[in-house]
């Protein structure tokens, strides 16, 4: 049994899954999106875009699995701090 504040001060609790992602202007980045997305709507076949299509797909599915992950863990990590703050609780499971 381990102290949460300890653990987090100390680093040893992470309170993300991975690494930051870079800030970018959003609108720059859709427009970059876009401009590949045309890009190769031009050069594939009909049927090599929709599977093109398809990847992207599970790429953003995956993506939004990752991210709904990570809000999970800092929200339990958030309610474990709480809870220790107001409890005083000191004990944690590992």
């Amino acid at each position: 049994m381990k102290n949460i504040l300890h653990e987090l001060y100390n680093g040893r609790i992470p309170g993300w899954d991975s690494q930051a992602h870079s800030n970018i202007d959003n609108d720059a980045f859709y427009e970059k999106v876009s401009s590949e997305n045309r890009y190769f709507s031009t050069i594939m076949s009909k049927k090599d875009f929709e599977r093109f299509k398809k990847l992207h797909k599970l790429h953003k599915e995956n993506h939004a699995i990752r991210y709904r992950n990570v809000y999970t863990k800092a929200f339990r990590l958030g309610v474990m701090l709480m809870f220790a703050v107001f409890t005083g609780e000191k004990l944690i499971k590992p």
